[in-house]
């Protein structure tokens, strides 16, 4: 079954000595840093792709919290390989964006990624390569200081 046509992105969080910091993974096959991404399988929603990317990504032995984010992007649909098995006229697809606490959870990361650093807001910012990813990052440090997340999906 290709991969459906949309990406979503997850940003993992934690609370550390009475801030927040943010998870930014190196990819393996660009060499650069990121969010959790992905896109659907089958049928999935975008908050279920969010949640099994996010458990395949980062070993997580438990689902956690998903907090759905106002963020959106649009990816170019050239970047997919499944792109031949969309709709005609597909050129871009909707990237959702979601936040996970993991403060306290154990993290592996799968060999998609060759790294994972928790830094602060300023110095996760600086290591983004997407601007999405910097988007949603800007949107949970804002939520997170204002203790104003959204009711989580799962």
């Amino acid at each position: 079954m290709p991969r459906a046509p949309f990406q979503i992105l997850v940003l993992p969080f934690r609370h550390a000595d009475d801030q927040f910091e943010f998870a930014v993974l190196r990819r393996e096959d660009m060499n650069i840093w990121q969010a959790v991404a992905g896109g659907g399988e089958n049928d999935e929603t975008p908050a279920q792709a969010a949640l099994r990317e996010a458990a395949e990504e980062l070993g997580l032995a438990r689902p956690t919290p998903l907090y759905p984010l106002q963020t959106t992007a649009s990816v170019p649909a050239r970047f997919f390989a499944d792109r031949v098995h969309w709709p005609t006229g597909t050129y871009v697809v909707p990237e959702y964006a979601f936040a996970t606490d993991l403060t306290g959870i154990e993290i592996t990361l799968s060999q998609e990624h060759t790294a994972l650093e928790w830094r602060d807001y300023k110095a996760a910012h600086d290591a983004l390569r997407f601007d999405s990813n910097r988007t949603a990052l800007d949107e949970l440090h804002e939520r997170l200081l204002a203790s104003d997340l959204p009711r989580p999906v799962a």
